[in-house]
């Protein structure tokens, strides 16, 4: 069951903005391990891994995980992996 509470779901696109490139694969790589655990991402290529990525992102959608909203895309924090949350601050606007 999906929270209808949305008030604490965080801004995908501010999200990626917020993370160093040097760990947004990594990032990337977890929230596939989390939400497609039955692949390998831990050495899938880098192109494969992004791909996947909005393929993921739309079925999060699609289950109710995360929603657009104007320019955002607000996603459940049940959908995003351990170990970022440095980089999850939130504000009134969702990041």
């Amino acid at each position: 069951m999906v929270d209808a509470n949305t008030d604490d779901w965080l801004d995908w696109y501010a999200l990626e903005a917020a993370i160093p490139l040097d760990v947004l694969p990594s990032f990337h790589r977890a929230f596939l391990t989390l939400n497609n655990p039955r692949e390998a991402w831990d050495d899938a290529p880098l192109r494969r891994v992004q791909g996947k990525v909005q393929a993921a992102l739309k079925r999060l959608e699609r289950e109710g995980r995360a929603r657009p909203e104007g320019e955002r895309l607000l996603v459940a924090p049940q959908a995003l992996p351990e170990g970022f949350e440095e980089h999850f601050q939130r504000d009134h606007d969702g990041v």
